[in-house]
């Protein structure tokens, strides 16, 4: 199987148009319609994003060898299971801010029966600022599952990208999806209005499913 072919099954297993993709990759589609036909070979920022966002193995990617996700590592403490979930950035609770690493900063170790699911559906980030507190505070650790159906996220803290930077927030849906508010806990910060234009060109990453208290 080609590079390309893989990027297919990349693509078929997210359930994501290649036009979503170059979207969240920051790559035009003309580029990544390349890389699936085989005219292109794509370069290290474009696999390390596909990396640290979807959780894709690139040992995969480029020669066909192991799993699409890369297996979690898991460590048996006294007849108990823990996985080591990779802590990849952190979230801003204040104003979107971008993700700008794609190497774990850290890991968390997670109890195996704590995540219901694939594990490999999961990240972690750290909570950047305060505008989530008293419920979410700056450095905690937020477990988030991969998820970009909105019509779960309404009442849910969740991780969303807006134009390209990354926020995480209570979510609101009002108007039948056409509008989005983004709330914080933090009655000394102000909401963020998605409006139509702006609901069109944000997307759902994930809903938090748990905050670890940084002490």
């Amino acid at each position: 199987m080609s590079f390309g072919k893989r990027l297919k099954e990349v693509l078929k297993k997210l359930n994501l148009t290649q036009t979503a993709l170059s979207k969240e990759i920051g790559t035009s589609n003309v580029v990544i319609n390349r890389y699936v036909k085989g005219k292109t070979t794509p370069d290290y920022n474009f696999l390390n994003k596909l990396a640290a966002i979807y959780n894709i193995n690139i040992n995969w990617l480029l020669t066909g060898e192991g799993s699409i996700f890369p297996t979690r590592n898991i460590k048996t403490i006294n007849d108990k299971d823990y996985y080591f979930l990779p802590i990849i950035d952190s979230v801003s609770c204040g104003s979107p801010q971008e993700i700008e690493s794609a190497e774990p900063l850290d890991h968390i170790m997670l109890d195996t029966n704590s995540l219901s699911g694939n594990f490999n559906d999961y990240f972690s980030f750290y909570a950047s600022g305060n505008s989530m507190s008293p419920y979410i505070s700056n450095g905690d650790v937020i477990i988030v599952k991969q998820n970009d159906d909105w019509n779960t996220a309404d009442d849910r803290v969740c991780v969303i990208n807006v134009d390209g930077e990354i926020t995480l927030k209570k979510v609101k849906i009002f108007s039948e999806g056409k509008e989005i508010l983004l709330q914080p806990y933090n009655k000394d910060y102000a909401p963020i209005l998605l409006d139509k234009e702006k609901a069109l060109n944000s997307r759902l990453i994930g809903i938090a499913v748990m905050s670890v208290r940084n002490l």
